[in-house]
């Protein structure tokens, strides 16, 4: 292709291993022993408790305050827990405290039917929705939509999920 053709800028690119490297920097940089993690991107919403409880308290009638937000998952099996890192794609940078989600703070865990996607909350009130796609696609500034290949590790993420919901 010549600078002068026509291309069709809204399909995502190949980010390939650098795009990788780059979510990894940013998890690496907020979290001690990150070694010991495997990663994935999520999207998804957060939730706090006190949004959580007025739509209880509504009888369900509003939905809790949801955030749009992206995630760097870190996972490991022993000891079983998730490291939830919120990620600026924009910016490819860590946002907010990254939380960590285990068999201390674990108040509950789930996969919605619906969507598929996964949901953990603490005992703290902390509430987390995600999905983790195969090959999502990252949109990391204006027309710059790049397509992260995670396939074998959604697998392996998906089992590493039932377990911990089994555990839960």
């Amino acid at each position: 292709m010549t600078p002068d053709e026509p291309h069709d800028s809204s399909r995502p690119l190949d980010g390939g291993q650098g795009l990788k490297n780059a979510l990894r920097r940013v998890f690496d940089g907020q979290i001690p022993n990150y070694g010991d993690y495997n990663l994935v991107f999520a999207d998804g919403h957060a939730r706090d408790a006190r949004d959580a409880r007025d739509a209880r308290e509504s009888g369900g009638a509003r939905d809790a305050r949801r955030i749009p937000t992206a995630y760097v998952v870190g996972y490991r099996w022993k000891p079983a827990e998730l490291m939830i890192a919120p990620v600026d794609l924009a910016a490819i940078t860590g946002t907010g405290v990254p939380v960590e989600v285990n068999m201390t703070n674990l108040a509950h865990a789930l996969q919605w039917d619906d969507d598929g996607s996964y949901e953990v909350g603490t005992s703290t009130g902390r509430v987390f929705r995600f999905a983790v796609a195969p090959a999502p696609v990252l949109d990391i500034g204006p027309g710059t939509p790049l397509r992260l290949a995670q396939e074998a590790d959604a697998v392996d993420f998906t089992s590493f999920m039932d377990a911990f919901i089994a555990m839960s």
